[in-house]
């Protein structure tokens, strides 16, 4: 195949002798469960995807001698198509987004560009933001190694010690970072960035899919603030971006920059045959519920592990990730126990580069991983990526399965289904997880808690004045005597001024919703992880059991105050799930229209949150061993939200008798929500919802689905405008699940916070069927 090592010669992998030989070919592995009837009977679907060749394109003018040397001594004497498409661009100062596939070679559409600037003009210089540190170190290595004097790359994050960092602000013409550093190390000191940002050519923005919701909402923000330091400074610079396969990567990257961007969006780049597996977990005796797709996931991992398979395992969860590698490393034992490890964040960074060196070397041979492992950095030739239900979206659905088949090498894909109904949706209709237009990306910059916070960040940086309404939007003017009132921007003349003494910036986590995140301590005093605030009520509450590296630690005390969960090593049999309770009151409402009979309505809402109870509930078999009452205090905060109203005499229309108004309604939101990462890229997790036969707000039965967020996250505006879609959508998942009073695969939900009672399927068809008619 033409051009067959050049993307994987890009990265420099080393040869390894610690790669165990695959044992057959994937198809091979494909024959065999086949021909096990145990196995064969969970094979939902098979999609095969055919090798195909690379798309190449010239430059003109080509590139410089020296550039062109060093990436043909890699083996790379051609681009692909979409390469070159965004090297011109970037030529032409054209703010650019390419879109690829992993293992593509998108870095190169912004690594020519960057060297061509510096060996045109040393003095010209360029910052790349990654939204991890593994990304950073993998590219830093990649520009390192193109032995270009005039380049000077160099890393500056958090892991860069003081003297380093001097002389990275000295010398270093191309600066390679993240958000959370230039929100907090380099934008609020720019003069001792000032030579740097004068002469800023590129800014590069890589795996622009991951800034979306709250993340993405904060980064917009710092990016905004960026512009704005730059243009003081006399620079205009071009921005480069590059993500996976969204359904608006031009239009995200606009949101997030603040201004318009082009997309290339042809993969031209050559790939080997890959093989897609959709495994639906077997039912129980009863035909009611189905197998837990984590020991599924277990199964097919420990597998493909003693077949030879590199092989990496997605979970949803660090205790997804936990369990699995526990199971499997119990279940391999000595030598083959010894080379998987778990992968995900809270854990400590020397941790987390072990385990990449380890995975990259070859010297394991398998990974458990959060999405920590989605992106794109080189953890090496993999040949299989086991996916433990689908992750949310099409886009991180191809983004992990991506992770297997980095080389032109035939690889596999094995998507384990869960009771979820998105799950068990594609599952009956596998054509629409491999032709449906992947999602949009949403992100909300006018946040009024983020553009506040952000405001004052940029005050501080350099007074705020009336033009400034360009970089945030006339949004800004109606928080600005907010800010006044609370003391933290201080007028003088036609400017705002930074009032404390203290910077702002260190006091905000552009990565949550809000609050410093929560430590985890255990009985010697080390820190084995974080948990963001909007989670720690429910997941490091006192008596929870928290898993790290394949242990069990019980949650001995939370210290709201020092925001410290203390834990303790031990072995249980069980696992825990909170209780929560939920108020919500409309404080405007924004939109409104109608679908079918139903009005659906789109606003600002208050929620009131409290976890006030646990379940101990077996592993064995999900018995319920205890529960206990919590006293926590309630977290309350405004966000938007779209919701469903039902109008007068539908109820008795659809048969749906007073008694059986909440089941129903409780039934209907919790499969909506199930169903709206159909239309956003979100999950269940990133939205919160509530039912209730008679809301004050809304005169009547309703369910609402919220942003999960303070401010809101930009998931509900779409879940309204594609209201109609997604209410149908609903419908059609619960009619189409054959089990007969509701299940996982329709009405239940894994974060509902009143244990799934009381839920009504029938009712919920009924109503909606009725409405929708």
């Amino acid at each position: 195949m033409p051009g067959g090592s050049t993307v994987s010669s890009m990265a420099g992998t080393p040869a390894s002798s610690g790669r165990l030989p695959t044992i057959g070919p994937v198809e091979d592995v494909l024959a065999a469960w086949a021909a096990d009837p145990e196995i064969s009977e969970r094979i939902a679907h098979i999609e095969s995807v055919a090798a195909h060749d690379a798309i190449f394109e010239d430059l003109d003018p080509p590139m410089a001698a020296p550039l062109a040397a060093a990436l043909a001594e890699r083996g790379i004497e051609r681009l692909y198509r979409h390469q070159a498409q965004a090297i011109k661009r970037a030529r032409a100062g054209i703010h650019t987004v390419v879109v690829a596939g992993t293992a593509s070679g998108k870095s190169l559409g912004y690594q020519v560009p960057i060297a061509e600037a510096a060996l045109a003009n040393r003095r010209a210089t360029s910052l790349l933001l990654f939204p991890t540190k593994a990304l950073t170190q993998d590219q830093y290595r990649s520009l390192y190694g193109l032995r270009l004097a005039p380049l000077v790359p160099a890393v500056y994050d958090g892991d860069t010690d003081q003297e380093t960092r001097a002389w990275v602000r000295r010398h270093a013409n191309v600066v390679l970072t993240n958000p959370d550093m230039l929100h907090i190390g380099i934008l609020p000191h720019h003069a001792r960035w000032a030579t740097f940002l004068a002469r800023l050519e590129y800014v590069v923005i890589d795996e622009v899919h991951v800034l979306r919701g709250i993340f993405g909402s904060h980064v917009a923000n710092v990016l905004r603030r960026l512009r704005r330091l730059a243009a003081h400074y006399g620079a205009n610079p071009t921005f480069l971006a590059s993500s996976a396969t969204i359904g608006n990567p031009a239009e995200l990257a606009g949101r997030l920059v603040g201004v318009p961007f082009e997309q290339v969006d042809q993969d031209t780049s050559p790939a080997g045959t890959k093989h897609y597996v959709l495994w639906n977990p077997e039912k129980d005796e009863a035909g009611e519920g189905r197998r837990s797709a984590l020991a599924e996931t277990t199964d097919v991992f420990v597998d493909l592990v003693r077949r030879g398979k590199h092989t990496i395992a997605f979970t949803r969860s660090r205790k997804g990730t936990e369990l699995v590698y526990r199971w499997a490393r119990e279940r391999l034992g000595g030598d083959l126990g010894a080379r998987i490890a778990p992968y995900r964040a809270g854990y400590l960074a020397e941790d987390r580069r072990r385990t990449e060196e380890r995975l990259f070397s070859g010297e394991l041979l398998g990974v458990t991983a959060t999405n920590a492992l989605e992106l794109g950095i080189d953890v090496g030739g993999l040949d299989a990526a086991v996916l433990t239900t689908f992750p949310g979206t099409i886009a991180s659905f191809r983004q992990q399965a991506g992770r297997a088949g980095r080389t032109l090498e035939e690889s596999l894909a094995v998507l384990v289904a869960g009771e979820d109904a998105l799950d068990q949706w594609f599952m009956r209709h596998p054509d629409r997880l491999f032709s449906r237009p992947s999602e949009a990306a949403v992100v909300n910059p006018v946040n009024p808690d983020v553009l506040g916070a952000h405001a004052g960040c940029a005050a501080y940086e350099l007074p705020l004045g009336n033009e400034d309404v360009e970089y945030f939007g006339e949004e800004l003017e109606e928080l600005l005597p907010a800010l006044v009132d609370r003391g933290e921007l201080r007028p003088r003349g036609r400017r705002m001024y930074w009032g404390p003494r203290r910077a702002p910036a260190p006091g905000i986590d552009i990565r949550s919703a809000g609050g410093t995140p929560y430590s985890i301590v255990d009985q010697d005093g080390s820190v084995i992880g974080t948990v963001d605030e909007g989670r720690a009520f429910q997941q490091v509450h006192p008596g929870a059991v928290y898993l790290h590296q394949g242990d069990s630690y019980l949650v001995e005390e939370l210290n709201l105050g020092g925001r410290v969960a203390r834990v303790a090593l031990g072995e249980v049999d069980f696992y825990t799930q909170p209780h929560r309770e939920t108020d919500l009151w409309v404080r405007a409402r924004r939109r409104h229209t109608r679908v079918g009979r139903f009005t659906v309505a789109h606003g600002i809402v208050e929620v009131s949150d409290r976890v006030t109870a646990y379940k101990k509930k077996s592993i064995r078999d999900g018995s319920v061993l205890g529960h206990e009452t919590l006293d926590l205090p309630s977290r309350t905060f405004e966000t938007q939200a779209f919701w469903v109203t039902v109008p007068d005499g539908l109820m008795d229309q659809a048969g749906v008798g007073h008694l059986d108004q909440p089941g129903t309604l409780h039934a209907a939101e919790h499969t909506a929500i199930a169903m709206l990462p159909l239309f956003a890229i979100c999950d269940r997790w990133d939205v919160g919802g509530l039912s209730t036969p008679f809301h004050p707000d809304a005169g009547g039965p309703v369910w609402f689905i919220y942003d999960g967020y303070p401010g809101g996250a930009g998931i509900s505006p779409i879940g309204f405008e594609r209201s109609d879609e997604h209410l149908r959508a609903t419908l059609a998942a619960l009619r189409e699940c054959d089990c007969s009073a509701g299940c996982p695969s329709c009405v239940q939900s894994p974060k509902c916070g009143n244990f799934n009672d009381p839920l009504d399927k029938a009712g919920a068809i009924r109503l909606l069927a009725a409405g929708l008619a």
